[in-house]
């Protein structure tokens, strides 16, 4: 993730996620330092949409532009999509064929992230990808006003505002388990006490939505802390009895 850019409030060096990943197709949001934009175009609403979330102290991720020669887009996306709270997808006609949008597209709907699809341009709504066809669309292809004045521009941020603590902890729980799971699994990573018993508590609530729910791995690694911690305990209770008798 060092590829990628950053802006907003909730970013630390110690803290990978972020609020929002921004997608988009290169032909909507690159452009050559210094270069003018000829009109209402992609590359405006990209840096209108990254002006609003930077405003609003909301925390994003972006894709490097252009690509460095050495990167792999890939594995790039696959991680920002790992560590943000939501997938915002900038819609227009060259999203539909810009590759690695959709890869995101997909690898953020296997997490079970919030995917929130913002249009900027006219797509018939039969080209869109069938996971989109039946989410929320934000309509910002009015770009008459600065965004924070538009209906488009206030209904996402309303709709990254609603649950955003449940959709952070999805993701501070989804990079625990990733790294212990990519770690062989080792036991030091588990949770334990308070924050065990916090994920537990979230789990719960979690299993109860009918959107974003845990994926296996979150509950999985929730399960062997549980289990780890409870061994643990029968370890000490079983060495503390030792002593007793022993003295």
């Amino acid at each position: 993730m060092n590829n990628a850019n950053v802006a907003g409030h909730r970013q630390s060096a110690t803290d990978p996620t972020a609020q929002v990943f921004l997608a988009y197709a290169a032909e909507d949001g690159c452009r050559a330092p210094g270069e003018a934009i000829a009109g209402p175009g992609g590359a405006e609403v990209v840096g209108e949409l990254r002006q609003l979330l930077t405003q609003t102290q909301i925390t994003y991720r972006q894709c490097p532009c252009p690509w460095p020669a050495d990167a792999d887009p890939e594995a790039i996306i696959s991680r920002a999509a790992e560590a943000c709270d939501n997938y915002v997808l900038v819609l227009s006609p060259y999203t539909l064929a810009d590759v690695f949008c959709l890869q995101g597209l997909l690898f953020a709907l296997s997490l079970n992230k919030r995917i929130v699809p913002v249009l900027i341009e006219t797509v018939s709504a039969h080209h869109l990808p069938e996971p989109l066809q039946t989410l929320e669309t934000v309509d910002l292809r009015d770009r008459s006003l600065p965004l924070t004045q538009t209906d488009g521009g206030r209904q996402l941020l309303q709709i990254l505002h609603h649950a955003a603590d449940y959709h952070h902890a999805h993701t501070q729980l989804l990079l625990r388990a990733l790294e212990w799971e990519r770690q062989r699994r080792h036991p030091d990573l588990l949770l334990e006490g308070d924050e065990l018993d916090q994920y537990q508590r979230w789990l719960v609530q979690a299993n109860g939505r009918s959107h974003h729910r845990p994926i296996q791995l979150q509950a999985l690694y929730i399960t062997e802390s549980a289990r780890h911690q409870a061994s643990q305990g029968s370890a000490v209770a079983l060495g503390m009895g030792w002593i007793r008798r022993w003295l």
